[in-house]
């Protein structure tokens, strides 16, 4: 089993503060370049999702911990989903990508919550996706809903990217296995 060693969709190195609290706690945003840094991506990829609808500009050229939060998602998903299904899951707990007037939950609060799921089962070498779910129905259990029907929602977002997570997760590993192949 090869544990996570960076916060999922980062290059950044699991610690004991959370990504983001410990990113936004000093600062109002961040910079396209600072965005790059912690996700390994090319500028280029932020503007396109942007231009695609994915996500809103930036602010004075600084990105919310809101949007960071969505970069990350976008970024951790897109090595098993494809850009237009990601923004359908998106979609199904947020509404408009583009508008926050009808988020069920913040986009930096689902990946907290995705956070505080997957790095402690992939501690403690959880791999079953029942043990997985119960986490999330453990995590959901005093989740105060905006609208009615909102927890359904946003227990099946986080299952699926849980779900394509792993999936990811699996990849990784039997290409690692695959190295162990001598011809």
């Amino acid at each position: 089993m090869i544990l996570q060693k960076n916060f999922p969709g980062t290059q950044v190195p699991v610690s004991d503060v959370p990504l983001l609290q410990g990113i936004f706690t000093f600062t109002g945003g961040i910079t396209l370049s600072q965005v790059c840094e912690i996700t390994g991506l090319e500028a280029g990829a932020v503007h396109n999702w942007i231009k695609r609808g994915y996500l809103n500009p930036p602010v004075g050229r600084k990105y919310s911990k809101s949007q960071t939060a969505r970069i990350i998602l976008i970024n951790m998903l897109r090595e098993t989903l494809a850009l237009e299904k990601i923004a359908k899951i998106l979609s199904h707990a947020n509404g408009d990508l583009l508008d926050n007037a009808d988020d069920i939950m913040d986009d930096s609060d689902i990946y907290k919550c995705l956070c505080d799921i997957l790095i402690p089962a992939e501690k403690d070498e959880i791999i079953d996706i029942k043990k997985l779910f119960i986490r999330i129905d453990e995590y959901l259990k005093n989740y105060n809903e905006p609208c009615p029907g909102a927890k359904e929602k946003l227990e099946l977002v986080l299952k699926i990217i849980i779900c394509a997570w792993e999936s990811a997760y699996f990849k990784r590993y039997a290409d690692h296995l695959i190295g162990k192949i001598h011809t």
